[in-house]
């Protein structure tokens, strides 16, 4: 029997339905100037192998670590330029001129070209230029929403940390303006819904994943040697990008109560990471100071990842000492060595770690308790033996880059259902 012409239009509109549904999600993952790259790259790598996404990494090359991105077989295309991060630039003021340059090249070079070609979603990391008061990323999210893509956030700090309450209006209206939220755990959510009235229907919990591979061909003893520790040491590990918020002049002063007690042979602190100017300069001279340089080895740069891992290897406890926190990528990568750990009471910390079962938790400022702390498991082989095999079970239950995928994929499809995000 010959085919009607409403028949013919109704099986033409299934097959285009049928594309549609079967079209993977067009996926722009923008942490522009690689604020957070391991952890963008880590994700990104990992929904690669979700058929129904389409994720395009956009990142510019992350200074310190070239070839990361490469390392984790993923192709960066931040809108235009790529150039500033490849070449080798002494001064960091000068740097960050030429990077801001780029970026802007960037954020115009990617309206444009979402002008005819648009993702589905943008997935934002980090916003640099909001913690200083620019808005023009603001206007190119805003400008993203009328061509009708969806906007998702990653929360990686409520507000930024040092700051105390003066950046709230500018991150209230993000937090108002993106179609999902995603935070890593309950805490953060509960400040959105009480401190920013986020709507909680609209926030996603996924769980922060380790931002290092496990090392399979690392020695043990290499961290050691590189730090001229002898094997009876003790050695206590901070580690990290150094910021105020991170407790090192807190753990410093306990640490000179600690070697009132001990000889400069039974245990070392190793400050390891890089910061700004200003305040490795200042610790250098708080660890002057106070006498302990003998029994403190301060490594102030940027390591390398073999670096870290050696030190990771050869550490008896690692320490976080921090005064607030939202998500620690530094606590994520410490708690799989199955390491003794030492960390502040504060809500985030609390999700992963619980006090004498798989870490032992102080009270940030309390001296007298971290520097009793830390004597503790200097003197107590086991137990350090005991909270690092239980911290490591944490790490093994905990959530996978490729369960936070899965996850990340139900966060895309519920901002895109039909009504679904903010006006």
């Amino acid at each position: 029997m010959q085919e009607t012409l409403p028949n013919r239009m109704a099986v033409t509109g299934a097959v285009v339905a049928d594309q549609q549904v079967q079209r993977p999600i067009r996926v722009f993952m923008m942490d522009l100037l690689s604020i957070v790259p391991y952890y963008t790259g880590h994700l990104c790598a990992a929904l690669e192998n979700v058929s129904e996404l389409q994720v395009e990494v956009g990142t510019i090359t992350y200074h310190l670590d070239p070839e990361f991105f490469q390392r984790k077989k993923l192709q960066t295309n931040p809108g235009a330029l790529d150039i500033i991060s490849k070449v080798r630039i002494d001064s960091p003021p000068l740097r960050r001129v030429l990077k801001t340059i780029e970026w802007l090249v960037n954020m115009v070079a990617l309206l444009l070209r979402f002008a005819f070609s648009k993702p589905d979603l943008i997935h934002v990391q980090f916003l640099p230029m909001l913690k200083l008061g620019v808005p023009l990323e603001l206007w190119f999210l805003r400008l993203a929403r009328k061509r009708g893509i969806k906007v998702i956030y990653t929360v990686h700090n409520v507000l930024p940390h040092d700051s105390g309450t003066e950046q709230r209006a500018k991150y209230k209206v993000i937090y108002s303006l993106a179609d999902r939220l995603i935070c890593h755990d309950i805490c953060a959510k509960q400040r959105l819904i009480e401190e920013f009235q986020v709507p909680f229907e609209k926030i996603s919990v996924i769980a922060h994943g380790p931002l290092f591979d496990q090392p399979t061909k690392r020695t043990v003893g290499n961290g050691r040697k590189s730090l001229a520790l002898t094997k009876q040491q003790t050695l206590i590990l901070w580690q990290g990008i150094l910021r105020p918020y991170k407790g090192v002049s807190f753990l410093l002063q306990a640490w000179r109560r600690v070697m009132s007690e001990l000889g400069e042979e039974q245990a070392c602190l190793a400050i390891v990471g890089n910061g700004e100017e200003e305040l490795i300069a200042s610790i250098q001279e708080e660890v002057a100071s106070l006498g302990i340089a003998p029994t403190v080895k301060l490594n102030l740069r940027f390591i390398s990842v073999d670096e870290m891992t050696d030190l990771y290897l050869d550490a008896d406890v690692l320490v976080y000492p921090y005064s607030e926190v939202t998500t620690s990528g530094a606590l994520m990568t410490g708690i799989g060595y199955g390491k003794a750990i030492i960390a502040t009471r504060l809500p985030a910390f609390e999700q992963l770690l619980h006090n004498e079962q798989n870490a032992l938790l102080v009270s940030y400022g309390n001296v007298d308790e971290l520097a009793s702390t830390l004597l503790r498991l200097i003197r107590d082989e086991p137990l350090r033996q005991r909270l690092g095999n239980r911290a490591k079970e944490s790490y093994s239950n905990g959530s996978q880059w490729s369960d936070i995928a899965g996850q990340t994929l139900q966060c895309y499809q519920a901002a895109l259902q039909p009504g679904a995000g903010c006006q």
